[in-house]
């Protein structure tokens, strides 16, 4: 007689993803990327969700989904399998970042039945900044993910630490709405990997590892919009003067004025076709999650 199983599922609601297919999209070890369907929906719980949010998800395009086999008499470790999808929703970040809801439904399916939707985990959206959202992520991006999808789960279960962390540190930094908290994550990512002491080591380490003339904004975009044409040795330097600065409680409000090293956030930096410039401190702050991207897609 053969031993019943169940099938716990993980799933995750994603924005800003546009492919052609209208059927699931397999990866591997249990993945898929799986278009908005009832049973998804259904994951939705009011008591967790405020009907905005509610609404919102309803329209999400794409799910990311971990279905986990499992003899029936035992219960899924819920924990891991989180864990598991986070790690393969990093793989998507590393390659491009693609926004997020912020929730992880989990429910069991027991043979051919429906899902019973359980659990409800919360976490803040992840978000890089408008270059990011310009693209969506389409099949070529996919394909890309699909080849970080092993390594990042080689890292994570490894035994490098700094890699392990800047992983992490670059989910912070997505997740982190201020620019100065989230810059201050996605450096720290890089010196994870980088190992450098002092920011004449920092700049030339990096520079080193991506290139000197490489843009720290990925040309995702053209040819709609042309590139933003900040590069890696240009940054380098202003982003480890401000990740030092916040990390050592600097008066940030007048950091132009330091006499060792002077850094005006203020200043307005020309970004985006037709969009209005940005300040210093924002443009940093998103080109440090996309350089820690770079940095991750180097090393993993």
């Amino acid at each position: 007689m053969s031993c019943p199983f169940s099938t716990a599922w993980t799933v995750t609601p994603l924005r800003g993803v546009e492919l052609e297919s209208e059927s699931d999209l397999e990866l591997d070890g249990g993945l898929a990327l799986v278009p908005r369907n009832e049973t998804l929906l259904a994951a939705r719980e009011h008591l967790y969700l405020a009907q905005v949010q509610y609404d919102d998800i309803g329209r999400a395009p794409w799910f990311l989904v971990l279905r986990t086999p499992q003899p029936a008499y035992q219960f899924a470790d819920l924990t891991a399998c989180v864990e598991s999808l986070q790690d393969a929703l990093m793989a998507f970040q590393v390659v491009k970042p693609v926004e997020t809801y912020g929730f992880i439904f989990q429910g069991i399916q027991e043979d051919d039945s429906s899902v019973r939707w359980g659990s409800t985990n919360i976490r803040l959206p992840m978000s890089a900044g408008s270059w990011s959202r310009i693209r969506a992520f389409d099949e070529r991006l996919l394909g890309d993910a699909r080849s970080m999808l092993g390594r990042l789960r080689e890292a994570m279960n490894g035994s490098d630490i700094g890699k392990r962390n800047a992983v992490h540190l670059l989910q912070l930094a997505l997740e982190h709405t201020h620019p100065y908290v989230a810059c201050l994550l996605a450096v720290t990512g890089i010196e994870a990997v980088l190992q450098s002491g002092g920011k004449k080591q920092f700049k030339k380490d990096l520079c080193g590892l991506l290139g000197s003339s490489t843009l720290a904004f990925p040309d995702w975009n053209s040819p709609g919009f042309r590139p933003l044409k900040y590069t890696v040795r240009e940054l380098a330097g202003p982003l480890y003067t401000l990740r030092s600065k916040i990390a050592h409680g600097a008066n940030l409000t007048r950091s132009s004025f330091d006499r060792n090293s002077p850094l005006d956030l203020m200043q307005a930096k020309e970004y985006i076709d037709g969009a209005d410039p940005v300040v210093y401190a924002h443009l940093l702050s998103e080109s440090s999650i996309y350089l820690l991207g770079q940095v991750l897609q180097k090393v993993l």
